[in-house]
């Protein structure tokens, strides 16, 4: 029977607003699905896949499977891709073993939605049409090939690279591919290739990475030379390759490219020093943030490394952030963020930080983005700032409470909740000229009180399902008369 889409009944859709957590808007959804214009149902996947909204997955498959317009085809695909959800693999690899019937596009996100889903079953179609000397779907082909490859495949192309039709984007695309499937038959070409500097730049690029993916012990002298290159392209796929390395003499030119002058060698090597957890580069990354030079996305992207690092002298560093008046808010919001990520530290003081905001309006904006990080988590150490976020006067502030809250699920503060909720049924009597105001957190708290609840209620039925609590029978009863 056809695979139908996975479920998680433990998620907890919590709606953006009043309008998507409404039954009318549930039920507008579907009749959408049914029967709407192309246009409206691909417009509602987009909002599903932006708000990560799971309850129409069902009626989405349904859909697929019934549907002709190739564009409806390709965003159902693309959702599926996008949730990893293996539920079109069939499909998928029907397409891929004969695509000559099928739009390009539609072959297109095939590929892309088997690479997502990790689908193993479609490598003999993929190498089927990489052989072909039809270049329609190589590409693709190829690359899907790159993600799913084994040895077999490896070996398949080693050969393949010596073709003399190949078009140099072709041999690019088959560079990628063989350092991602890890080629080692090819090393001795690639390795001449890397080093030839007459040979076209994207391909020394791709060879660098390819042979330092490969793990050969020579790749590792061929590739510390390269770095001394002037292109800075090269130069940030030499470290690609040398991460697979670990000698003090790559090591060394590790910590140099965190001082290249090229701003995208850095980043190379902030990941790579990430990727190998790379103590001794901890001064080079608390100087990159410091640097008053240096570009942001440099500084935002070492920050995370520094806490996942979990160093002392790079967790004094990044507390000492959150403590300095001079930093700006954005700053302290990016270091509160990856702190709560990495959850090594610093807990303390992002919440000591929280609280702060509160002694100023000035402040709102650090306090909504602080209480949007505790809402990601629902940790017991934020029980006690969201009940400040709760009791907050200020609308915003106390509707990103309902979110802390949501994910926490503090039992202490749900009479909090539960208080708010009420004004959500309330109802002017006729003719009062000066009815109650009504905090516009009302419904939210008592849409938020209802969706927890349903899904508690349901976690229950099925703990106490007649199923569910039917003890094991014994081995006499297994082997009585009546159970034969």
């Amino acid at each position: 029977s056809p695979k139908r889409p996975r479920k998680n009944e433990n998620d907890v859709y919590i709606g953006k607003d009043e309008k998507t957590s409404s039954n009318e808007y549930v039920t507008e959804c579907i009749e959408t699905l049914k029967y709407g214009l192309e246009d409206s149902i691909i417009t509602l996947i987009d909002e599903f896949t932006k708000n990560e909204d799971l309850r129409f997955v069902d009626q989405i498959y349904d859909l697929f499977r019934s549907v002709k317009s190739i564009n409806l085809k390709n965003k159902i695909l693309s959702y599926y891709a996008k949730l990893k959800d293996p539920c079109l693999e069939d499909y998928a690899c029907e397409v891929i073993n004969d695509p000559y019937d099928e739009n390009k596009t539609t072959v297109d996100e095939c590929f892309k939605y088997v690479v997502a889903v990790k689908c193993e079953d479609c490598v003999p179609g993929l190498v089927d049409l990489v052989d072909k000397e039809d270049e329609t779907y190589f590409n693709g082909a190829l690359n899907a090939l790159g993600e799913l490859g084994t040895t077999d495949e490896a070996l398949f192309l080693s050969d393949f690279f010596d073709r003399e039709d190949l078009t140099t984007p072709q041999k690019q695309s088959l560079m990628k591919v063989l350092g991602k499937i890890k080629a080692i038959e090819t090393w001795e070409k690639l390795s001449q290739i890397a080093q030839d500097e007459d040979e076209n730049t994207f391909l020394r690029m791709y060879a660098a990475q390819a042979i330092g993916a490969m793990q050969v012990s020579e790749s590792e002298d061929i590739l510390i030379k390269l770095f001394e290159s002037t292109d800075p392209n090269l130069r940030c796929y030499v470290i690609k390759g040398l991460k697979y390395f670990d000698s003090e003499k790559t090591n060394n030119v590790i910590l140099q490219a965190l001082r290249d002058t090229q701003y995208k060698v850095r980043l190379e090597a902030v990941d790579v020093v990430n990727e190998k957890q790379l103590k001794e580069a901890m001064p080079f990354l608390i100087y990159r943030c410091k640097d008053k030079k240096e570009e942001k996305i440099v500084k935002e992207k070492t920050y995370g490394v520094i806490a996942k690092m979990n160093l002392k002298e790079g967790n004094d560093y990044l507390i000492s952030v959150l403590d300095d008046k001079k930093t700006s808010d954005a700053t302290k919001i990016k270091v509160a963020s990856v702190l709560l990520e990495s959850n090594y530290c610093g807990a303390k003081e992002v919440i000591a930080l929280a609280e702060d905001s509160f002694t100023s309006d000035l402040k709102k904006n650090l306090r909504y983005s602080l209480g949007k990080e505790f809402a990601k988590y629902g940790r017991s150490e934020f029980e006690d700032i969201c009940k400040k976020y709760l009791e907050s006067t200020d609308t915003a502030t106390q509707g990103t409470g309902l979110d802390i809250w949501a994910k926490g699920k503090y039992k202490s503060l749900r009479p909090l909740i539960q208080d708010l909720a009420k004004d959500a049924d309330y109802v002017p009597e006729p003719g009062n000229k000066t009815p109650k105001k009504i905090n516009a957190n009302a419904k939210k708290a008592k849409r938020i009180l209802s969706q927890i609840d349903s899904i508690e209620n349901h976690k229950a039925e099925k703990t106490s399902s007649p199923d569910s609590q039917k003890a094991p029978q014994s081995s006499a009863e297994n082997n009585s008369p009546d159970a034969k």
